[in-house]
């Protein structure tokens, strides 16, 4: 979101085989946790022993903040996700 208010484009790097029909609503639907460990307090803060750490590993970014997507197949505009996943639907045997 800061990258798009100051005008600065934002390129995904993705492999198509990621590439989900799923409506995540938020980042903690379906997401990996990573070590809370590894997430450093700012200097100066209190360890609360109430408090508990998450280390979410992925994030969902609106596709309105997203210039394109870099994939195997090129860059595509986001627009052209769907597109994709009909393509591999098809290719699958599937529906999409």
């Amino acid at each position: 979101m800061m990258a798009f208010d100051a005008h600065i484009p934002v390129l995904v790097c993705c492999e198509t085989y990621k590439f989900t029909e799923r409506l995540l609503l938020d980042s903690v639907v379906l997401n990996e946790l990573d070590n809370p460990e590894a997430l450093s307090a700012p200097e100066g803060q209190k360890n609360h022993e109430d408090l508990v750490k998450l280390n979410l590993m992925y994030d969902v970014t609106p596709s309105k903040y997203v210039n394109g997507v870099i994939t195997e197949s090129g860059i595509i505009p986001v627009t052209s996700v769907p597109v994709v996943l009909r393509g591999k639907a098809k290719m699958d045997g599937g529906a999409y």
